[in-house]
């Protein structure tokens, strides 16, 4: 059963419709496999055994008599804990949050459910998903599993997502993304991770934090997996999908055809590390191998002013949301997500219409400038996961995945090496608004020329 913790959703898929698996077997393995390592990870903030294997079960019996919903029906998945999943709580990585049980099950979830996916739990994040590093003060940081001797930061804020993913407790968790948070912590941890275009899914019962922003993604093993999760995300209700939906727009033909840019040699400056340079490098090769054209071209925005604005838009916007929460100062809120949040107090009503303007502006500015692109490829982050003694809270791993949300587009971070510590690296594909098949199909054709999504930490015992 081992063999099972890190393989791929499609996998899973082939041998539950082989029936050479059950869903219910499946769903025991990882719950045995979290209740053994979430301990140390502390992935996981609230695990859902029983209804699990009742879910599990429900699905045996569909498969049994010719009733499949499709590729998910039967696979675990976990969800970010700012999910609402009723009869639960929704901490949203806070500890002031009330206790109440929420009373109705967000969109998303709803979806998931719909195509018969398990959701197993909700996962850690940074307190109300504000910050990059992964960190929680009061409800505790997951721990990279590709350092064992070491904590390292998991990137956040869907921490608990990618954790719970590299380290095989689960095949496929939601993360949400208003600057990072899905593509952070796969980078982080080794995994791909799918931003999608704001707007493009229900976000009903899931915590904001700058509602233009947010936007949701799947953090999986292969591009091919990030596609089966964004169909059952964006598919019509009541479509199955089969087989055909892993491999999006794949006609055979690679690459060819397709035009790839990437930043010139110049621009990369002395803060992103060198392995992270070669990582992205070699991805860039591997796309020109498959076909595609590369075209080496500077953005029409700056990496600079794009993350200082989105990140005062960010503050302006949980100010607005949090406020009256830190001011309390007898809430025991995380001292650096309070000081972010203090940021937006300063943010006139004027310099929020200002700072709206200039991301509507962005949108148009990147659309134009993508017209003959099909991606842009760029490092996800600038260096691999520090040492969690050395976190600076007041710096940011962002400073590469805000274009993404900034311009309104979708991205897709790749699994693109290690450094000579074994840390992985990780390169990203940003593309226009609603384009994510066009990212997962080059990210699938790449990880078909790379083995890079295949390897997986050693876990102690």
């Amino acid at each position: 059963m081992e063999h099972y913790a890190f393989s791929t959703v499609a996998r899973l898929a082939s041998q539950l419709s082989r029936q050479g698996v059950t869903s219910e077997l499946l769903t025991t393995f990882f719950l045995r496999r979290i209740e053994k390592y979430n301990p140390m990870l502390n992935a996981f903030v609230a695990v859902f055994g029983e209804q699990a294997i009742r879910d599990a079960k429900a699905s045996d019996a569909r498969r049994a008599a010719g009733q499949s919903l499709g590729l998910l029906d039967g696979i675990p998945v976990a969800v970010k804990d700012l999910i609402d999943v009723a009869g639960t709580v929704t901490t949203g990585g806070s500890a002031v949050h009330d206790g109440q049980a929420s009373s109705q099950t967000a969109a998303l979830a709803q979806r998931l459910k719909a195509q018969g996916a398990i959701v197993i739990g909700k996962t850690q994040t940074v307190e109300f998903a504000f910050g990059g590093w992964g960190t929680n003060a009061h409800l505790g940081t997951p721990l990279n599993p590709w350092d064992a001797n070491r904590a390292r930061a998991p990137g956040g804020s869907s921490s608990g997502s990618a954790v719970a993913v590299a380290a095989g407790l689960v095949p496929c968790a939601i993360g949400t993304d208003t600057g990072g948070s899905v593509r952070i912590p796969a980078a982080f941890c080794s995994l791909t991770g799918l931003k999608m275009t704001a707007g493009q899914t229900d976000m009903s019962g899931i915590l904001p934090l700058a509602p233009m922003l947010d936007s949701v993604g799947p953090i999986t093993h292969t591009a091919d997996d990030a596609a089966i999760v964004y169909r059952a995300l964006t598919c019509a209700p009541g479509e199955v999908l089969d087989e055909s939906c892993h491999r999006l727009l794949d006609d055979g033909s690679g690459l060819d055809g397709m035009t790839l840019g990437v930043m010139p040699d110049e621009q990369y400056d002395t803060d992103v590390q060198r392995s992270v340079r070669l990582g992205v490098r070699d991805m860039v090769r591997m796309a020109e191998m498959a076909g595609a054209n590369i075209v080496r071209e500077r953005p029409p925005l700056s990496f600079n002013t794009v993350f200082e604005q989105s990140g005062l838009l960010m503050a302006a916007c949980a100010w607005r949301l949090h406020g009256a929460l830190v001011q309390d100062h007898d809430a025991p809120m995380d001292p650096f997500v309070r000081r972010r949040m203090l940021a937006g107090q300063a943010v006139s009503q004027t310099q929020y219409e200002e700072l709206l303007a200039q991301h509507q502006a962005a949108i148009g500015i990147w659309q134009a400038w993508m017209t003959d692109k099909d991606a842009f490829m760029i490092p996800t982050v600038p260096a691999i996961a520090p040492l969690l003694a050395d976190v600076d809270e007041a710096a940011s791993p962002a400073f590469f995945t805000r274009l993404a949300n900034w311009t309104g587009g979708c991205a897709l971070a790749l699994p693109a090496g290690f450094d000579p510590s074994n840390m992985p690296v990780s390169a990203q594909l940003v593309g226009k608004r609603q384009d994510e098949r066009r990212l997962l199909q080059i990210g699938s054709v790449i990880q078909s020329l790379t083995a890079w999504h295949s390897y997986s930490p050693t876990l102690p015992g």
